[in-house]
């Protein structure tokens, strides 16, 4: 299975020899929904719905004011992305990219007030930039190392995006 696509829960992983046996496969997602406890755009507050962004390892971890919004997860070849909505050119490092797009915030206020960048020591992951927050949607991307895909953990009010490299085709 390629990583960026849905799995399906009735097929079993595939298994290939590396030098690091992982004790379970984790799989790649291009989308997810927004929690029960997200409220609906005009029911957030005034006050960014984003109250942190960090960045450790390959791991990216987004709290929220309360439940997570629905977001997309998509690859590209490079690292260069495009803000909203300015359209300015950004270049991450990294050789690929992967952005991540939050749908159902608030359009009329900031949604995240931290940094609009964080770095990484991880190995795939090298830092990742808020490209956008414009009418309700809030967009990040993340330089690579190499071609890379997440797989997507929602608990509570966190998200948490674990990068995994892809494997060659």
């Amino acid at each position: 299975m390629a990583c960026g696509t849905t799995s399906n829960p009735t097929s079993s992983p595939s298994t290939s020899s590396s030098s690091s046996p992982s004790p379970t496969q984790v799989a790649c997602v291009t989308s997810g929904p927004a929690s029960s406890t997200w409220p609906s755009a005009d029911k957030l507050p005034a006050t960014p719905s984003i109250t942190s962004v960090d960045l450790s390892g390959d791991v990216l971890t987004m709290t929220f004011a309360s439940g997570t919004p629905a977001f997309d997860v998509a690859t590209q070849p490079t690292a260069k992305f495009t803000t909203d909505p300015s359209g300015q050119a950004v270049t991450l490092g990294g050789t690929a990219g992967v952005k991540i797009t939050l749908r159902g915030f608030r359009g009329d206020v900031k949604n995240y007030a931290g940094p609009n960048q964080v770095g990484s020591n991880g190995q795939i992951v090298l830092n990742a930039y808020e490209l956008g927050d414009f009418e309700g949607v809030v967009t990040w991307g993340a330089g690579v190392s190499a071609p890379a895909c997440t797989a997507v953990t929602a608990s509570g009010s966190t998200l948490t995006f674990q990068f995994i490299r892809q494997p060659a085709a």
